[in-house]
């Protein structure tokens, strides 16, 4: 039988969780699943949908729960339940998230935020004392659920029930910070919000220009073409058209096609470079290889084409003033495919925000020690370097271990037996530092 004390708090939850179920969304309560504990089994003919607070899932470079590496501007979700992970490019699990006056369907392809198996779509959850629909992380931050903590024991400091990737997030939904969405769980059901010229809006958003971008398309002022021979013009993409031309691998010496685009900045700052890919024509290759000046340097970023087809993809943000310009060519490491080129945009990024950082891991060593992991991610110039802090509990002080690293994991040797936290916190590129958190990030208990 559950305590007066656990009994009170569940309903408490339960009248908080009342107050952020969607008003406009009546259906989820009247068909949300009712007996089957088998995520991919639809049990209502209408997907229900919950109102949950959402972040921006960043890391690029690093690899999903399912193996995806992370590109930029990506499009896919995290849930808190291994139970419900697509495969490799897969979309055997996905959700709508609709924010404001814009949805987009995606697959879950990671896992988390905070937990992994807290399933809370379910009414056969993992945790049976909290209503359906209602995250953990969010009856932990706002209540003192489970001591405020995730099930590795982590403070939990934001009550996320899903991260949204970055293309998604920014593009797709026009978020500019973490916020309330609401989230349709597609393989429990039909898909409410499925009406015709849903697609054509999404395209439409997909191509949205900011106010405050430098816009070059192909042709446009700014645009420059090599005279190859066998330029291709198709009728779709930003702008009405696009050029192509058969990509070129290194070995056969064929006539190399190169395009440039100079914008013209207003001045030296941060900022986003992103290509517009177009939906049409041949199979685009998968190694378009753009070369991005910036300050004196020359990046190259290999983009998927294929991938992106149908929006803006992003290059990266770059420091760049006057004088700046991006190449593309069609000499790829494969053939047989095309390469295309089209708008690109210069979108000015405000780094006016410190990261956020964090111990992510502390797991004991089969030899000795522990090994400590961190992680964290900035919006604009990146994470420069990190601190990280340890202290043994109960009552011991905040002792620096890790200063300036570069790094993101290394191995502690605790002096003697006991409890010990672990912190994190960044600094990015321009000198911008996060605030110390009052509370640690993981602790574990050492023998």
């Amino acid at each position: 039988m559950l305590s007066t004390q656990r009994l009170s708090i569940v309903a408490v939850l339960v009248a908080i969780f009342a107050s952020f179920l969607p008003v406009d969304h009546a259906y989820a309560e009247e068909t949300s699943p009712s007996s089957s504990s088998d995520a991919s089994v639809a049990t209502s003919p209408v997907a229900p949908t919950y109102r949950v607070f959402a972040t921006r899932q960043g890391r690029v470079g690093r690899r999903t729960a399912n193996g995806h590496v992370i590109r930029p501007r990506d499009r896919f979700v995290a849930l808190p339940s291994w139970g419900v992970l697509s495969s490799r490019g897969g979309a055997e699990y996905q959700v709508r998230v609709t924010y404001r006056n814009r949805s987009v369907v995606l697959p879950v392809w990671d896992v988390g935020p905070w937990n992994t198996h807290d399933d809370y779509w379910s009414p056969n959850r993992r945790y049976g004392d909290l209503p359906v629909g209602l995250p953990m992380a969010q009856a932990a931050r706002q209540l003192g659920y489970n001591n405020g903590r995730d099930e590795f024991g982590r403070r939990i400091r934001q009550p996320n029930g899903i991260d949204i990737a970055d293309g998604a997030f920014w593009d797709d939904l026009g978020m500019t910070d973490s916020d309330w969405v609401e989230v349709t769980f597609l393989w429990l059901g039909a898909d409410p919000f499925v009406v015709a010229g849903d697609d054509a809006a999404s395209t439409t958003d997909r191509a949205a220009v900011e106010p405050e971008a430098i816009v070059v398309d192909d042709g446009a002022p700014g645009y420059a073409a090599t005279d190859g021979r066998n330029w291709q013009r198709a009728d779709c993409g930003f702008g009405g058209g696009h050029a192509w031309i058969a990509d070129t691998p290194h070995a056969k010496g064929r006539s190399l096609h190169r395009a440039v685009w100079s914008p013209d900045l207003p001045g030296e700052g941060f900022y986003e470079v992103m290509a517009f890919i177009p939906a049409c024509g041949p199979t685009p290759t998968d190694q378009a290889r753009y070369s991005v000046g910036h300050s004196g340097a020359v990046s190259d970023v290999v983009i998927d084409q294929t991938a992106a087809s149908g929006g803006w993809v992003s290059l990266g943000v770059f420091h760049m003033g006057p004088g700046s310009s991006v190449a593309l060519t069609n000499q790829t490491a494969a053939d047989g495919r095309v390469v295309r080129f089209d708008a690109l945009k210069w979108v000015p990024r405000n780094d006016q925000m410190p990261p956020d950082a964090a111990v992510i891991e502390a797991a004991p060593l089969p030899e000795s020690g522990i090994l400590v992991r961190w992680d964290g991610q900035d919006d604009v110039s990146g994470i420069a370097s990190f601190d990280v802090q340890v202290r043994r509990l109960p009552d011991g002080e905040w002792i620096d271990w890790r200063t300036k690293a570069t790094d993101r994991e290394a191995i502690f040797v605790p002096s003697e037996p006991g409890t010990y936290a672990f912190r994190a916190r960044a600094r990015d590129w321009t000198g911008k530092e996060q605030s110390w958190s009052d509370l640690d990030d993981v602790q574990i208990v050492v023998p």
